[in-house]
């Protein structure tokens, strides 16, 4: 019985080990993956919550609430900002449209946002940055969901540009909002193949990758069946 009891204690506390670790990584992604800080609250909730359950269960990654989507205004990130102006470049024709469409965004207009971005893909249709930030402006506009508008945006851009990482960077980024961290891994990671390697943007989107396959694996450790 004592034995038993050690080794209880012994898995109790490699849960919590796994779950301090997996907590850390969120940490990580949420704030490299420039998620807006009004989103922080809800996410770590959640993963609070999981805690509480394995701390009433003895039992880690119990279910617990699911993450609400917050009413507030979004942010955007000056990290994201700053990785579409190198990717796609600071003096061009689409920067006052990627400006304008920001501001529209930060004041919660994000439908007259997704106006602005269809009128700009049809004005230049053959442009893949504003395909991709019409799918950017989609997700923001659906509250972090990848609907089918976005998804078909960023598909467009993708085949407008198909040798370009920046339309796939901010396809998985969206993914990664909407939780569909697995399949932001496959776009992140043929983004960063096809990233040039004298581009100052390759460090972070590289980081990122990492960062992604790290919580994924943290958390495939952390099921309970190990599956």
């Amino acid at each position: 019985m004592a034995r038993d009891a050690q080794h209880s204690a012994e898995a109790a506390m490699s849960g919590w080990l796994i779950l301090g670790g997996v907590a850390a990584l969120v940490v990580a992604l949420l704030f490299v993956l420039g998620v807006s800080r009004s989103l922080w609250t809800f996410v770590l909730s959640a993963l609070s919550l999981g805690g509480a359950g394995y701390a009433l269960q003895g039992y880690p990654f119990m279910p617990g609430a699911p993450a609400q989507k917050s009413s507030e205004v979004a942010e955007i990130d000056q990290q994201m900002v700053d990785m579409r102006e190198a990717m796609f470049g600071k003096i061009t024709y689409e920067r006052p449209i990627f400006i304008a469409a920001d501001a529209l965004m930060r004041k919660g207009a994000t439908d007259s946002a997704v106006r602005l971005m269809l009128s700009a893909v049809d004005h230049q249709p053959r442009l893949a940055s504003l395909w991709t930030w019409l799918g950017m402006a989609y997700v923001d506009h659906d509250k972090g969901t990848v609907s089918p508008a976005a998804q078909l945006a960023f598909e467009h851009a993708i085949a407008l540009a198909p040798n370009h990482p920046g339309p796939r960077f901010f396809y998985g980024l969206a993914l990664i909002r909407s939780g569909q961290f697995a399949a932001a891994r496959g776009q992140w990671a043929r983004a960063a193949a096809l990233c040039p390697e004298s581009a100052d943007y390759c460090a972070g989107l590289k980081l990122r990758l990492n960062l992604l396959d790290r919580y994924l694996a943290a958390t495939a450790e952390a099921q309970p069946d190990g599956r």
